[in-house]
């Protein structure tokens, strides 16, 4: 397979499952450019050395960079079209501290009650079809990709599940609560075909991802919802998944349920599939702390702990 016809297959992939994929689909044509001619089976670690040392790139720009070429390639050596990664040593990258916003319970309410108070005229998206979509991404902590890729057959209603399949491997199937389920009977019962999208345009067209976020910051604006750690990003719509997780953990901490028991549980339900990744969340539940934090003062803090 020629170079240039694996980028476009690539990037077509990409935007098939939602996003505008525009910078990055320049990145990987300037790569073919640098290499006209070339066969994808003939890459080697010099070719992709020589495009990303090509000029005085920032140490991020350059790991960025080369992390947007190894997912091509790693994509391409699982479609068995090349069979081994033709990536040069990376540069060390410095550590990056995982700090996501945790929404609270007021701020879904909010941005679910402040829906009908967007522009209509400019949105693309119903006030309806933004609080489903919410309301699921919290509820299950899938992905915002997943949900806009999802169809009226994805959701059986009579088993209680959820198919995704819109990552790269074979489907994988979800549980979801009564709660959903009756919150779908009444969304999906207008959708004419089991082809249609869950959550479509007032036109009926599946929502790209780069069009749901505008929505989503425009709400999050009117919601006067902010961060105000000094962080340079403010909430993103991919930060109520990092909320689920969190609400989840603290929610089992609560109940007395064994959480180093649930975690990898959690894990193979968010398709993370590796327990350390999910352990990253632990820290952001505050409950986490409490059974520490009560041995080192045990009559004060554990009264102050009872009452928040």
């Amino acid at each position: 397979m020629e170079l240039k016809r694996a980028v476009e297959e690539y990037v077509l992939r990409k935007r098939l499952m939602g996003r505008r994929y525009e910078n990055n689909a320049k990145e990987l044509h300037m790569f073919v450019r640098s290499n006209p001619g070339l066969a994808l089976s003939e890459v080697r670690p010099n070719h992709v050395s020589k495009f990303l040392n090509r000029g005085r790139l920032v140490r991020q720009t350059w790991i960025g960079r080369y992390s947007r070429l190894r997912a091509f390639f790693l994509y391409w050596m699982a479609k068995h079209e090349i069979d081994r990664l033709p990536m040069p040593r990376p540069r060390r990258q410095t550590k990056r501290m995982f700090s996501p916003y945790i929404f609270s319970r007021s701020d879904i309410r909010k941005m679910l009650r402040n829906a009908e108070i967007q522009n209509r005229k400019l949105s693309m998206v119903r006030p309806e079809t933004f609080r489903k979509l919410i309301i699921l991404l919290y509820g299950t902590g899938i992905g915002s990709g997943e949900a806009l890729a999802l169809r009226v057959k994805d959701l059986d209603l009579e088993s209680r599940t959820l198919t995704l399949s819109a990552r790269i491997g074979p489907p994988r199937t979800i549980p979801i609560g009564a709660d959903l389920v009756k919150m779908f009977r009444r969304y999906v019962h207008h959708k004419k075909c089991a082809d249609d999208y869950l959550f479509a345009t007032k036109e009926g067209r599946r929502i790209r991802t780069h069009r749901m976020n505008v929505t989503f910051r425009r709400i999050r604006r009117i919601s006067a919802i902010r961060r105000t750690d000094g962080s340079p990003y403010q909430p993103m719509m991919r930060d109520l998944r990092h909320t689920f997780a969190v609400h989840r953990i603290a929610d089992w901490y609560e109940r007395g349920v064994d959480v180093e028991l649930m975690l990898p549980k959690l894990a193979a339900y968010m398709g993370l599939f590796t327990v350390p990744l999910i352990d990253r969340y632990l820290p952001l539940a505050p409950a986490h702390f409490k059974k520490q934090i009560t041995k080192l003062s045990e009559r004060p803090v554990g009264k102050l702990l009872s009452k928040s």
